[in-house]
């Protein structure tokens, strides 16, 4: 009864056996036991990335099937084999997930250059020393 409020509680995240027993304070074993006799059409068995550990592993789900979930970036199905990253309730494919932080990684060093490159026009002019050839400021 403990496995099945506790993935009530989260509809739609997968949970590995590892994860179960050790939210419910017992053996690994014990988790599988359990998790392997559930015959509930609401609850789905199949391989994909814990909620928790983040491990592509065999997993128990209540509510949303493997399959089903789709991705926040891109709105497609996410398949059960596919990685699958997690962020709060969201969940992004991996590309999708490494696309949105790598573009805020490429404007903060793009800002951080714009910058540099603003303090050294400015030192080398109160210096009395020519400007050195550079990006524009505009760029």
């Amino acid at each position: 009864m403990t496995v099945r409020k506790l993935l009530e509680q989260c509809p739609g995240e997968p949970l590995c056996d590892a994860c179960l027993a050790f939210a419910c304070s017992v053996s690994l074993s014990e988790a599988r036991a359990v998790t392997t006799s559930i015959d509930d059409p609401d609850f789905t068995r199949a391989t994909s990335t814990c909620a928790s550990c983040r491990r592509q592993t065999t997993t128990l789900v209540w509510g949303t099937r493997p399959g089903e979930d789709k991705c926040a970036h891109c709105s497609q199905l996410i398949g059960p084999d596919e990685f699958a990253e997690i962020v709060d309730t969201d969940r992004f494919h991996r590309h999708c997930w490494s696309r949105l932080t790598s573009a805020e990684s490429v404007r903060s060093a793009k800002a951080l250059s714009r910058r540099s490159w603003d303090l050294i026009r400015k030192s080398r002019e109160l210096m009395g020393l020519e400007p050195l050839e550079g990006p524009s400021a505009d760029s």
